[in-house]
């Protein structure tokens, strides 16, 4: 899905996900749930910000990951392997739930926010941030793709990677999230990552300028949410939530 080379797009597209995520996850002293915590990065910056809180993956060899690099750091959490369809925790436990950039790869994406939304307390905060399938740059990528006579070779940004189980958009995410989050709020961040050719023209200014032309596109991205590189929702849970067997048409599969 990415380019080899690391080039400012990418590089700035990363950055503004993690900070603006942890940003609006971020409350003094609060207690946090990672959804998808990988090796614990993020909830590592959480921690050492002051707050307390508990990592969930699915996936044996990240959790290793994480205990090796909260022990180099000095930090403790509590990690737990689990589905994010089947959350082990008690309704109304965290004060914040967070999860980034994994949504897409959960196996039952909607009944995965109705649990995350669960175990958030109903003055608690629900963040999610997702890569956009509908972003401008993506769009106008796969327009000028399909126009050359002898394209290169895929896979392309706007191809749904194999292991996603859904693509995700401004309206798909609005229709996702929307039985479990209320007041929400969806923030755009970065502009024009796909459009081809538009890393490597970046790569050739200095630094500094090649990041103040992608910090001036980013308030476009602000301004018009839909086109943006990333989307990052954040609402209260609802109280009541809708009832789980109207999102158990697929079922993640045993615990692990």
């Amino acid at each position: 899905m990415f380019p080899s080379v690391t080039y400012p797009d990418l590089e700035f597209l990363f950055e503004r996900m993690t900070q603006k995520t942890l940003d609006a996850a971020f409350r003094p002293g609060g207690f946090f749930l990672d959804v998808g915590c990988g090796r614990a990065v993020d909830a590592m910056q959480l921690l050492s910000r002051g707050m307390h809180g508990v990592g969930v993956e699915v996936s044996e060899y990240m959790l290793q990951e994480a205990r090796r690099a909260l022990s180099e750091n000095n930090l403790e959490m509590e990690l737990v392997r689990s589905f994010a369809e089947e959350l082990p925790f008690p309704d109304d436990t965290f004060d914040v739930v967070y999860c980034k950039g994994a949504l897409d790869h959960f196996y039952n994406p909607q009944l995965a926010v109705r649990e995350m939304s669960r175990v958030a307390r109903p003055d608690g905060v629900v963040v999610l941030s997702v890569a956009n399938f509908g972003s401008l740059g993506l769009r106008l990528g796969k327009v000028i793709t399909d126009r050359k006579k002898n394209p290169p070779p895929g896979p392309y940004p706007w191809d749904t990677p194999e292991d996603h189980t859904i693509r995700l958009d401004h309206r798909v995410m609005g229709t996702l999230v929307a039985p479990f989050l209320e007041a929400s709020r969806v923030q755009g961040e970065s502009l024009l990552f796909g459009l081809p050719g538009w890393g490597a023209f970046l790569h050739r200014f200095p630094r500094p300028l090649a990041r103040g032309i992608l910090h001036l596109l980013n308030l476009f991205a602000g301004l018009f949410t839909p086109y943006a590189d990333i989307l990052i929702w954040r609402g209260r849970p609802k109280r009541p939530l809708p009832r789980r067997s109207l999102y158990e048409r697929k079922k993640p599969g045993s615990s692990p």
